[in-house]
């Protein structure tokens, strides 16, 4: 992304099968999601535009695929996708209400680990400035030899292992509520990736880790940030860490390509998480992300967590025309009919904490800041 570059070009990397399939009845995560923000993209003219393309993904390969993951658990989803019955599935996190197995799940995990390789692809190759893949990303907790919080085979790792491989350092920025342990397993050990969690602390949400203490290992110690927040962190103290943390870092870093995670699950309507956040409170971090981006050159950016409908459409389709330096208007066009009483991308902010427990909230990210500082600043000349 040339510093000149008014209108960037941009790639919307998706397709409706992305959205065609259900986990279980029950389950938080509706991919159907997805559809509804392709339909408000639409209707708000985005894809229409000059400067974003809309690409199909591809599928990725067995091979792709087991750049992160054991054979024998690839073996094992690919089994119980085509039908078959795998008694030892739980050992491999399969067969739970978090990961119910289901006909076809290796080959729409396979499309969606592709939407992200095809998005890096892009950006890498020079033919676009940016590239969003919004099916991506929600696979960050998925393990080398497990799937984990609706997550099975890890886009993002498997996505940034390829660019390793190409001699290309990558800045992974999580921003979704749960803290990206699986990417954070991915490249424990490498100092090639620098990733950066913004979550929900552990103590409090999924998976339960995330703390500042997870610094990385041999050659990748201190190249793993987390950045853990309290419940019911609102957008200015989000963001009050967010300025402190992540721009530093990452111009420290020096990075080739800027990966972000843009989960929307930090809003305050997300039924199974607790920070605070609104549609324009995440656009600004997005907008953020940009200006990093535009210094690097090359930006992937993938979804992730968001279990509330109208902030997955709205806020997605508010980081592509922020991607793409467009602005939308304030009010949510009248033929958007995919979901009711959508009428505005912006939020009416949440009521304000109460003062007694802000100062519990800014005390514990306080310290959050502070350890980050001790911990991970001085390796960086901080």
């Amino acid at each position: 992304m040339s510093t000149n570059c008014q209108q960037p070009k941009t790639a919307f990397v998706y397709t409706d099968e992305l959205s065609q399939y259900q986990l279980s009845p029950e389950h938080p995560l509706r991919p159907i999601r997805l559809h509804h923000m392709k339909e408000l993209m639409t209707a708000s003219g985005l894809l229409t535009r000059p400067n974003i393309s809309s690409l199909q993904p591809r599928i990725a390969t067995r091979q792709e695929i087991e750049s992160s993951h054991d054979p024998e658990y690839v073996s094992i989803v690919e089994a119980i996708s085509d039908g078959a019955i795998a008694p030892g599935m739980m050992e491999f996190g399969l067969g739970t209400s978090d990961n119910p197995v289901r006909p076809g799940m290796y080959d729409t995990t396979a499309l969606c680990v592709g939407s992200t390789l095809t998005a890096s692809e892009l950006v890498t190759s020079g033919k676009v400035d940016v590239a969003f893949a919004p099916a991506g990303g929600v696979h960050h907790h998925a393990m080398p030899r497990s799937a984990a919080g609706f997550g099975v085979f890890n886009d993002a790792v498997i996505a940034m292992n390829a660019m390793v491989e190409a001699g290309l350092r990558v800045a992974y920025i999580d921003i979704d509520c749960h803290h990206g342990d699986g990417v954070q397993v991915g490249h424990y050990d490498s100092d090639q990736v620098l990733t950066i969690s913004v979550h929900e602390s552990g103590q409090w949400l999924f998976p339960g880790s995330g703390f500042v203490q997870e610094i990385g290992s041999g050659d990748g110690t201190g190249y793993s940030v987390n950045v853990p927040l309290a419940p019911y962190t609102q957008d200015d103290e989000w963001h009050r860490l967010f300025d402190v943390v992540i721009p530093p870092l990452v111009r420290a870093f020096k990075p080739d390509v800027l990966f972000t995670q843009l989960g929307i699950d930090t809003h305050f309507h997300d039924p199974i998480t607790h920070l605070s956040l609104t549609t324009q409170g995440f656009n600004l971090a997005v907008k953020k992300l940009g200006e990093v981006a535009n210094e690097i050159g090359k930006w992937v950016a993938v979804g992730g967590g968001g279990y509330d409908m109208s902030a997955v459409a709205r806020a997605w389709t508010m980081a592509l025309a922020t991607m793409a330096n467009i602005e939308l208007p304030q009010s949510v066009p009248s033929s958007f009919t995919s979901l009711q009483n959508v009428t505005s991308f912006d939020d009416v902010p949440p009521q304000q904490t109460k003062s007694h427990y802000l100062r519990e909230i800014q005390k514990h990210n306080d310290q959050t800041l502070d350890q980050v500082r001790t911990l991970i600043f001085p390796k960086f000349g901080l």
